[in-house]
């Protein structure tokens, strides 16, 4: 679970890093990435998406998809379902491997590598860009290289780095941001909704005041509409009776959190939440 503090939108920033060369702490190796049932991302394996016959065009179908979005026809769950079977490309570039050393002292670099690319989101997470066109790639980075994947082959790649969040097309007019759930979804091949439409999300929120006397109502709105990572991707709306002094809204703050952290489906279908707080007169 993320932090439900209230939270306003970060700026956008983009900051490149390549994983293969990605440290880690000495002595503390990061766990196994693994789904909600707890099996391991780390060898599932599909096979990749043909590409013979494919021009680097974007495929149809997801932009028609990615435009009724824009223009408030869609949802974003219709965007999603548009991804999972099409091809994306994600971004290869070179970066120095072995170096060696002349007979004058000078360094030089003896071989070449390519990378897989993630960049750092807005709240610092780490984020897979992936691209529906040659074109939309070259706009973002004229030197990287396009590999055609499976929407599937992708997520599971993203799973299996512990990377969150795939970002479509960063930078062009078709941008699209999928988050945590979404991803995996994709990558298990299951259904997805939003969780600001998603009954059970609704459900596991309004239990969790059922014992909160002082919360006189709770509401559930989009934090980002627009899925572009500008925000938390939920905002909790608690409706709040009078007579609360600084030490039991504390108290009553930390209780819900505990709730919605140690909540299945909130843990499983909320990528991230806010809190917003107002006063019933």
């Amino acid at each position: 679970m993320r932090s439900t503090r209230a939270h306003s939108p970060s700026p956008r920033r983009w900051t490149w890093r390549l994983t293969e060369r990605e440290q880690r702490e000495p002595g503390h190796p990061s766990p196994e990435p693994a789904d909600s049932a707890g099996q391991p991302w780390k060898g599932r394996h599909f096979e990749s998406h043909g590409s013979e016959s494919d021009d680097g065009s974007a495929p149809e179908e997801l932009i028609a998809a990615i435009a009724r979005f824009r223009s408030g026809d869609a949802t974003q769950d219709v965007v999603v379902d548009a991804v999972r079977g099409v091809r994306l490309l994600v971004p290869l570039v070179a970066h120095a491997g072995d170096e060696g050393v002349t007979d004058a002292g000078l360094r030089v670099d003896k071989t070449q590598e390519l990378s897989l690319v993630t960049v750092s989101g807005p709240d610092g997470r780490r984020v897979l860009p992936a691209f529906t066109s040659v074109e939309a790639l070259a706009t973002w980075n004229p030197s990287a290289r396009p590999i055609p994947v499976a929407a599937r082959r992708a997520a599971l790649a993203a799973a299996a780095e512990d990377t969150e969040l795939i970002v479509l097309d960063p930078g062009s007019p078709t941008e699209f941001a999928l988050r945590r759930p979404a991803v995996w979804a994709i990558a298990q091949d299951l259904p997805w909704r939003p969780a600001v439409t998603d009954p059970a999300v609704t459900e596991a929120f309004e239990r969790s005041i059922v014992a909160e006397p002082a919360v006189a109502a709770l509401r559930l709105v989009a934090g980002d509409p627009d899925a572009r990572l500008s925000s938390r991707e939920l905002v909790v709306l608690l409706a709040l009776l009078p007579g609360l002094d600084q030490t039991a809204l504390s108290a009553l703050i930390g209780r819900l959190q505990a709730s919605w952290a140690q909540d299945a489906i909130i843990a499983d279908r909320v990528d991230s939440l806010g809190v917003k707080l107002t006063a019933v007169s």
